[in-house]
């Protein structure tokens, strides 16, 4: 399959401004992770400040401020994955759903092992990442449209609702000019519903080729055991622990770094869930302060079902020790929690201690000043002055 990357771009879009930056494959690797929202799982090691502009002019949209429409866009993407192109370097090729696209080559090819083990790691990242609330279904609408701008015979898989992945090599036969028809057809879909798209060029590998050690650098992946109790948590690929920066810095505003891989629950949540994977899902099983439990059962069943099972939050209070007291019993600090992912303290009782101590301090305060002040506005009684007269008349 004979392609080169400026005959594709070409083809997706008029321009194309500027020739084509040189990145390294670790630079790339962490470019595609923020395209697809998958930053957290890969670290930043002694990032120069070029690895940071490349991220931020290649890594996608940014959000705005304080949101804006960013709700409203459509967070499917698609990862085109070419394998076998007849080409001199690799090339990404980027589209964020507009008439303009990106590129930038690859210093350095990795091999297809590699790059095999790079996109069923990508894969695994994303689906143990909790679904993204799209109340319009506007996610999965786009990735209909990502079916039907590709081969009616291609094998096209979507994970977690919002990342279609598509990998083609030389066994499936196709030019180049059906190649840049194909990828027309999805510009111009990306177009249309706003979905973002990635397409990786790869040369074909020399027949002596080995694979190399951590060709694309080191990131983590989530443990099985994590994803089934908690969406978020990520296990380490490197054995060596790691004290970096993540990439996260760069999902709402470039170059502030996270320190940690949870997030917090976002948007409003129900207070009641049709299931209890449901409940662990959306509630990042609950903050880490309680567990998912059936609220109350539905009632009825068949034609006369009235309600639904009902799953929610069970909160339980944080207990901290503070330090060893002298005596047998140590300090220790309660935290209680609430909301419905149990991710709000509940600080009721510290404020009405609060208010109601200010309440009667105020009342105190404002009864003295009157009292005083009624106090010296009587006047003195007439007995003090009716034994004293004036200097006799001589």
């Amino acid at each position: 399959m004979k392609l080169s990357g400026a005959f594709v771009a070409s083809s997706l879009s008029c321009a194309v401004l500027a020739a084509a930056p040189s990145v390294s494959p670790q630079t790339a690797r962490l470019i595609i992770a923020q395209r697809l929202g998958l930053s957290r799982f890969h670290a930043i090691e002694h990032a120069d400040a070029e690895t940071i502009r490349h991220i931020n002019t290649y890594g996608g949209r940014q959000q705005k401020l304080f949101g804006g429409d960013d709700a409203a866009r459509s967070k499917a993407h698609l990862l085109v994955w070419i394998a076998d192109a007849e080409q001199d370097e690799a090339t990404v090729i980027i589209n964020d759903g507009s008439d303009r696209t990106q590129d930038f080559a690859l210093s350095s090819a990795p091999s297809p092992s590699d790059n095999d083990r790079l996109i069923q790691d990508l894969i695994l990242q994303a689906e143990s990442l909790p679904a993204y609330p799209d109340p319009q279904q506007r996610t999965y609408t786009s990735n209909f449209d990502i079916e039907s701008a590709l081969p009616p015979h291609s094998k096209s898989v979507a994970y977690n609702g919002y990342l279609s992945v598509w990998r083609t090599d030389k066994t499936d036969g196709m030019t180049a000019d059906d190649m840049a028809t194909v990828l027309g057809h999805v510009n111009k879909k990306a177009a249309e519903t706003g979905f973002s798209t990635t397409v990786v060029m790869m040369p074909r590998a020399a027949a002596n080729s080995k694979r190399a050690a951590n060709a694309w650098g080191i990131y983590d992946l989530p443990s099985k055991e994590a994803r089934r109790e908690n969406p978020e948590a990520v296990l380490s690929s490197n054995p060596a622990p790691s004290t970096s920066p993540k990439a996260s810095d760069l999902e709402d505003f470039p170059v502030i770094v996270q320190a940690t891989n949870k997030g917090p629950v976002r948007g409003i949540l129900p207070t009641c869930f049709s299931s209890m994977d449901a409940c662990q899902s959306r509630t990042h099983n609950c903050s880490s302060h309680g567990e998912c439990k059936l609220l109350h059962k539905g009632r009825g069943s068949g034609a006369d079902q009235e309600t639904v099972d009902c799953y929610g939050c069970a909160c339980s209070p944080t207990i901290k020790h503070v330090d060893e007291d002298k005596g047998m019993e140590s300090k220790t600090k309660v935290t209680y929690w609430g909301g419905p992912a149990c991710q709000k303290k509940d600080i009721s009782v510290p404020f009405w201690l609060f208010v109601g101590s200010g309440v009667v301090l105020a009342f105190l305060i404002s009864a003295g000043i009157g009292m005083l002040y009624s106090m010296g506005a009587e006047e003195l009684p007439s007995v003090i002055g009716a034994g004293v007269s004036g200097p006799s008349r001589k």
